[in-house]
């Protein structure tokens, strides 16, 4: 494997991996580079009249409910001015849908309780916060934490 940096003339970064096919350590590079990326994107979200600069990586779930999008931390819970639909095209990939109403930072979940019937309950590291995904979303949330925490 090599690896080579070409300057662009155009100002825009971009990381291209070429590989006959992906394997899991292309898929843990694929990871590597998402967590160094993440840790320096931030979000500007809401708190009684205050606006904060929240990085991504300390964000565990957003929900939307009665009209408005709310971001949870361990410590608070912040407004948004996006939709969930606008935050799914922006939020790095270690997000994922898990219910119609909540966006969830995997690489922070803690654990997965899933149900016979109804909501399955997801806790976070570091916290009592918890998020329920949809048992239609329980595939997608699996997989996504395979591909970004396990390397599958």
């Amino acid at each position: 494997m090599k690896i080579r940096t070409e300057i662009s003339e155009d100002g825009q970064e971009e990381i291209i991996i070429r590989c006959p096919q992906k394997t899991d350590k292309i898929k843990s590079i694929e990871a590597a580079l998402e967590r160094l990326i993440l840790s320096h994107q931030e979000m500007l979200l809401y708190l009684s009249g205050t606006e904060y600069y929240v990085p991504t990586e300390e964000i565990l779930f957003f929900e939307s409910c009665d009209g408005k999008v709310y971001a949870h931390t361990r410590e608070r819970m912040f407004t948004c001015d996006s939709k969930l639909f606008e935050l799914e095209g922006t939020l790095p990939l270690s997000f994922a849908r898990i219910s119609k109403s909540t966006i969830a930072n995997v690489l922070l979940i803690s654990s997965l309780k899933r149900e016979v019937v109804g909501n399955g309950e997801i806790t976070f590291k570091g916290c009592t916060k918890k998020a329920y995904f949809s048992r239609g979303y329980y595939k997608i949330l699996r997989d996504k934490i395979n591909e970004m925490r396990l390397g599958k």
